[in-house]
């Protein structure tokens, strides 16, 4: 079952659009990886050119996941509203840069450039460059995601279809019915669970 599963994996990462988004990330690490970093000064060019490599990340990293939703998750990207998706994006991106790229940072000026690569530079350049690379990050991917919004705005206004706005609404109405009888469901389970512990409650302590 596993073998299948990183048989499948496999399967998926070599297509041309994941492969893609593989080749960028290894091209974006040769550039902007731990050999090429500096002792920049903040606002110094160094620093700036350092602050593209964060807006890159976050607004590449924002289709790619646009592009995962609509692939691999296409019953949520269908049925959630595109801006509270955008939001989602964006936050993923945030969180990826913070816990992966400050945290790799963070180690590598905590431990491992001061024990094993002292001919290298330091990451972080205190508090206010990690939260610039973060906020830097983080707009780069909201500026994305409202490209792909003024794109599909267009897109529906220029080659509008009735077809699929009549679809797409009657599927986010089956959505709401079916949320609902689920909420339903689950209120009343929990009305039994509760049931039962104010028996036993009743039953062992009054």
């Amino acid at each position: 079952m596993r073998f299948q599963k990183l048989k499948n994996f496999f399967r998926e990462l070599i297509k041309p659009p994941n492969f893609l988004i593989f080749l960028a990330n290894l091209v974006f690490t040769y550039v902007w990886g731990p050999w090429g970093w500096v002792n920049a000064e903040l606002w110094g060019s160094d620093w700036w050119f350092d602050t593209l490599g964060h807006a890159i990340f976050g607004f590449g990293w924002a289709f790619a996941l646009l592009y995962w939703a609509k692939k691999y998750l296409n019953w949520i990207y269908i049925q959630l509203h595109k801006f509270l998706l955008a939001i989602v994006i964006i936050a993923m991106v945030t969180w990826i840069e913070t816990q992966f790229w400050e945290g790799i940072e963070f180690l590598w000026d905590k431990w491992a450039q001061p024990n094993f690569f002292l001919h290298l530079a330091t990451a972080q350049k205190g508090n206010l460059d990690t939260t610039l690379d973060i906020l830097f990050t983080s707009y780069a991917a909201a500026i994305a995601m409202i490209f792909w919004g003024a794109y599909r705005k267009f897109f529906a206004w220029k080659w509008p279809n009735e077809a699929l706005k009549e679809a797409h609404e009657e599927i986010i109405e089956r959505s709401k019915l079916s949320a609902e009888e689920i909420q339903s469901i689950q209120t009343e389970h929990k009305k039994l669970v509760v049931a039962k512990i104010r028996s036993f409650w009743e039953k062992h302590f009054s």
